[in-house]
């Protein structure tokens, strides 16, 4: 930075600041996760791949109707408990490639779930016809008493899942722990408990203590309908998505592998199979939308102690799109990141003040108009209102220039608008030209320094990361923006332009781009990403 800033500098504050009594709001990482996908052209072809991923031998394999599919709600914990694929047919026989797919597993037992109306007799003539032993069939009147059946084939073992028969999210999204726990799971509805429910739970109870996990609000499942109950405990979030995410967080001591499966929320046949795959590999499940990442689940993946290394996409492009994919991988940002956030983002100089120049003649000011014009762009794309205070070789100083004209300006442009956050973006320069490193400064006197330096700690971090330049650390500044403006608020120090070696990366667009990725990433982690 030019001579003004030594001008403005003053003292450095070596203390501890104000930080007593505030704590850091990081909690997650921003994604940047593996992904592979798991698809057919149909729902049944979904079912068969993932078949052939989880097994090579099954003894046994579950079989339930491709597009009526309650009954395989509830098929999780029977799949684990006989090593056995869950595989999809229509109601009127066996698929061929579902048939192919028995024979390659080398299986002789059946089970079908559901009565003739969801599979039909010439399912079971089918199977007998290709040489397989006669199948089972488990079914109910409905789903509720299929549910019931299923429970009572799986057995009781102290513990119950009850999850909604009519909005079908909530049981999907706690098949992979109630797979690999082999614990029943029973369906309701949302203001009445249906009578073979009910005494499914009445004869669980005569067998001693019930503890009853019931997944879902009260909009699904009302309290109304288990005051029967003795020991429940709810699992449950604002929506599908966050329910999901809730037990997520719950099954994450059973279910410790690095790998995630990623199903719909909207479309299910396809994702209804991954229980019993996720159960198998002891892996969690987390629920999206078509098109986009919902908060929640992007949250819960981004937790950096606890998140997978590894998405499975369950489905194909038309169920889960690319996008999701992308959001997954971090090669697009969702734009509720930074919602309601208004960011100031500040080139530092511009217009007759050039800054800093480096040996070789490049400008301060035009390096920080690029960082700052691509950290817009980043900003912006996670959903944050972005105000620049120059997009030009200009400075935001109106009237006659003056260095405290220029640095008032800035100022009053983050105050008037009540920004959340000020990034000030800057090049260092010194006498000697072998200074190197990039710091990030906060100001003990801005009225909220203690976020001021969590943010700066934040940006400090990430910023290393991303450029690999000598870690300079967080520094206490009085400068002028940063003491003056009445939100979080930091000066970064890129690097030096004095030296010559970081002169060249100063001006490079690759190091922009990167440098400009490292900030947003600090800003996304003070924000709790």
């Amino acid at each position: 930075m030019a001579n003004l800033k030594w001008k403005l500098l003053g003292m450095l504050f070596l203390g501890l600041g104000l930080l007593m009594g505030f704590q850091t709001p990081v909690t997650a990482a921003p994604l940047a996760l593996d992904t592979s996908r798991i698809y057919g052209v149909r729902q049944i072809d979904t079912a068969i791949e993932v078949s052939k991923i989880g097994w090579k031998q099954a003894d046994t394999v579950i079989l339930a109707n491709c597009d009526n599919f309650p009954d395989a709600l509830v098929a999780a914990p029977l799949s684990h408990q006989l090593d056995a694929p869950i595989l999809l047919t229509p109601t009127e026989g066996v698929d061929p490639q579902v048939m192919e797919e028995i024979k390659r597993l080398g299986a002789r037992n059946v089970i079908i779930l559901g009565g003739s109306a969801a599979l039909s007799q010439q399912v079971e003539s089918d199977i007998v016809n290709a040489g397989l032993n006669q199948p089972e069939r488990i079914f109910g009147y409905d789903q509720y008493e299929t549910a019931q059946k299923v429970a009572e084939r799986v057995g009781y073992k102290g513990d119950v899942i009850l999850a909604s028969g009519e909005q079908f999210p909530d049981a999907l999204s706690i098949s992979a722990y109630a797979g690999v726990t082999e614990t029943p799971i029973l369906l309701t509805r949302a203001k009445e408990m249906p009578r073979s429910t009910q005494q499914a739970l009445e004869d669980m109870q005569n067998e001693g203590d019930l503890y009853t996990i019931v997944v879902g609000g009260e909009a699904v499942v009302s309290s109304s309908t288990l005051d029967r109950l003795q020991n429940v405990q709810r699992i449950f979030g604002n929506d599908r998505y966050d329910t999901a995410a809730e037990v997520y967080e719950f099954a994450k001591d059973a279910l410790p592998s690095q790998t995630s499966y990623l199903v719909t929320g909207e479309n299910f046949p396809d994702a209804l199979t991954a229980g019993g795959l996720a159960a198998k590999r002891q892996a969690g499940i987390v629920m999206t939308q078509r098109t986009t990442l919902p908060g929640a689940t992007y949250s819960v993946l981004s937790r950096p102690e606890e998140s997978p290394r590894t998405v499975v996409i369950i489905g194909g492009t038309a169920v889960i799109t690319d996008k999701v994919r992308d959001i997954v991988e971090g090669k697009v940002q969702p734009d509720y990141l930074l919602k309601g956030l208004t960011i100031v983002v500040d080139p530092g100089h511009g217009g007759p003040d050039p800054g800093a120049k480096g040996a070789s003649g490049t400008y301060e000011k035009n390096n920080t108009l690029s960082v700052g014009l691509n950290l817009a762009s980043l900003l912006r794309s996670a959903g944050a209102q972005v105000i620049i205070t120059r997009s030009s070789d200009v400075t935001p100083a109106e009237g006659t220039y003056s260095e405290r004209a220029d640095l008032e300006a800035r100022t009053e442009i983050a105050n008037d608008h009540n920004a959340d956050l000020f990034i000030s973006l800057h090049n260092d320069s010194f006498s000697n030209p072998e200074a190197a490193g990039s710091t990030t400064y906060y100001s003990s006197l801005n009225p909220v320094s203690p976020q001021s330096k969590v943010l700066a700690e934040n940006i400090q971090s990430e910023l290393i990361k991303a450029i690999g330049l000598n870690n300079r650390g967080v520094k206490n500044a009085s400068f002028y923006v940063i003491k003056n403006t009445k939100m979080p608020a930091v000066l970064v120090e890129l690097g030096f332009l004095s030296n010559p070696a970081e002169e060249k990366l100063l001006s490079s667009p690759e190091f922009q781009t990167k440098a400009a990725q490292g900030i947003y990433q600090g800003i996304l982690s003070f924000e709790g990403y």
